[in-house]
């Protein structure tokens, strides 16, 4: 049997991208998906990408299809739980457990946001308002998490060809920290604009800061980390990202 040409092996792809856009996974796809990804490399799906962008689809969308594609093709028939697949000195633990400290740290400002906006008078000895001040400043440590992300793990995973997972996660870490320095802007000025206003602006930019977060941190713990474990199958790798983690520190040890 014949093995595919790398041309063939690019249109395939292209196919099998084209076809999960265009509607929910099937068995079929996720089969062929797991059949191509062990003939795919790095290249290859970036060469595709620029052909569906050229196309017409949006940048965004291409990522999110390659992402998806990679993912079925390696988690058909074998575990998908990232967690479950990570070693306890794995320096990914400590990443997820940020990012669920973060989902609290979310839930809990889309709470305090709403008691403030459904209350007629706060001053800064409030409770809400000083616990919008706390959650703020939790929120605003993610910046140590993000920095991590583009100066060290995102420039490893490139190192291996994988630009492609990196960009989406890059683009969401500089509209998330424009809008958390929005946030933490607004909250160090309460008190120098009327209540309404304030309320007017914190709600505005909860409602955008929090879902982008959630779809977000979604992205990273389902695709991108996964993904990466799995394709970069290399222990003295992942320990040369923890000794340089380590070095940064991790958000939540001044907890």
């Amino acid at each position: 049997m014949n093995r595919p040409t790398k041309k063939g092996i690019a249109e395939e792809l292209e196919g099998l991208l084209l076809r999960i856009n265009d509607g929910k996974p099937t068995a079929d796809i996720r089969k062929q998906a797991n059949h191509l990804i062990s003939a795919i490399t790095p290249r290859d799906i970036a060469q595709v990408e620029d052909r569906l962008i050229q196309s017409g689809l949006s940048a965004q969308r291409v990522q999110q299809l390659s992402a998806a594609f990679i993912l079925m093709g390696l988690m058909e028939g074998s575990k998908s739980n990232l967690r479950e697949r990570l070693t306890e000195r794995h320096v990914l633990k400590k990443v997820l457990a940020e990012h669920d400290m973060l989902r609290c740290f979310i839930s809990d400002l889309e709470d305090v946001t709403l008691r403030i906006v459904q209350s007629d008078f706060l001053n800064d000895t409030s409770g809400e308002i000083r616990r919008l001040s706390h959650i703020t400043e939790h929120i605003y440590a993610m910046e140590e998490h993000i920095d991590r992300e583009n100066d060290v793990i995102f420039p490893a995973l490139r190192s291996h060809g994988w630009d492609s997972l990196c960009r989406s996660a890059e683009s969401d870490h500089v509209y998330i920290r424009s809008a958390i320095e929005e946030l933490v802007k607004l909250v160090g000025s309460f008190g120098e604009v009327s209540f309404g206003v304030f309320k007017c602006k914190l709600l505005s930019i909860v409602k955008t800061l929090c879902p982008v977060l959630k779809e977000h941190l979604f992205y990273e713990d389902h695709i991108l980390y996964p993904v990466a474990v799995t394709m970069i199958e290399n222990p003295p790798f992942w320990d040369k990202i923890h000794q340089v983690c380590d070095e940064i520190d991790y958000c939540g040890i001044h907890l």
